[in-house]
């Protein structure tokens, strides 16, 4: 079945309009740091996982030995799907030239605002894998039909991090909408704790807060305790963490609002627009007036 289902999957993409507005574009392929990635692997590579992120993998075709810690070895078998959670050395050895699907968990994992990842806690039992074990699921027709959608706007060179965001988060609809309950908490186990709790604290807080002591202090945190718990679960430094969110909406505010930049440098507490200006030069690569002309210009020439 999952070959034929493999088989079905259309790995030509459309050809992408506006490719050039989308490639100027900041949040275009994200630095290389893609949420999304699609690749093949050949018989006898090697390679190792990202330890920074929770990943969920599809193995669409081949055969693939993998181990955690050099401890285990186990088999992922073609057709099915595997979370491995971040902070293990993940070794995978591959046995048969495979097609693989990668999405990182960058985010806040849940499965909408009114069901968090919570709600499987009371579905584990005494024979929940551990934390460094994980559970299959086998890729049934519905998301190999999201599969295709990922695999077509790959090809053709979709590679937005909002876009990639939004298919992030339509992956875990599914899972909630299309696999039982007990399966669900036995595939997220790995990472049903209390770095949950944790996440949330900082995506309710980190907007409020003016710098990294202020958001420690808003979750009841040391300086020094904040900092280590942050980086083991969102794996980067929370300085880093907030400038990326924070050059995210002023990415925004430049391209899709009339605001003036000493508007935006106020709102976003820059000690003065010089200030504002010398962070654009840095993350975006040019002023913020040369950024929004440049949007501007694109706009133009598409009318």
């Amino acid at each position: 079945m999952s070959r034929i289902l493999y088989a079905l999957l259309k790995y030509q993409g459309m050809e992408l309009l506006n490719k050039e507005e989308y490639s100027n574009c900041y949040l275009y392929d994200n630095q290389g740091d893609k949420i999304i990635t699609h690749i093949d692997k050949i018989k006898g590579e090697t390679f190792l996982l990202n330890e920074i992120y929770n990943q969920i993998i599809f193995l669409l075709k081949g055969k693939i030995n993998f181990s955690y810690e050099c401890q285990v070895n186990n088999i992922f078998e073609e057709g099915t799907f595997l979370m491995f959670p971040q902070g293990y050395k993940h070794v995978m050895d591959v046995k048969e030239n495979s097609n693989i699907v990668m999405i990182n968990m960058h985010n806040e994992t849940n499965f909408c605002n009114h069901f968090p990842l919570e709600i499987l806690i009371n579905e584990l039992n005494e024979n929940a894998a551990p934390k460094n074990r994980v559970y299959s699921l086998k890729i049934n027709e519905m998301m190999y039909d999201y599969l295709n959608t990922v695999v077509k706007t790959i090809a053709g060179g979709l590679q937005c991090a909002c876009f990639q965001e939004l298919k992030q988060k339509e992956l875990l609809f599914y899972l909630h909408a299309y696999y039982p309950k007990k399966d669900l908490a036995a595939f997220f186990a790995p990472i049903l704790n209390k770095d949950l709790y944790f996440s949330r604290l900082i995506y309710k807080n980190y907007e409020s807060a003016k710098n990294v002591e202020n958001l420690a202090a808003l979750t009841n945190y040391s300086v020094s305790g904040f900092k280590k718990r942050f980086i083991k679960v969102f794996g980067i430094s929370p300085r880093n963490w907030i400038e990326k969110e924070k050059a995210k909406k002023i990415y925004y505010e430049i391209n899709c609002t009339q605001k003036t930049f000493k508007e935006i440098s106020i709102e976003y507490d820059f000690s003065s627009t010089a200030h504002f200006d010398k962070f654009c030069k840095r993350v975006y690569g040019m002023s913020p007036g040369v950024l929004r002309e440049s949007i501007r210009q694109r706009i133009l020439l598409d009318i």
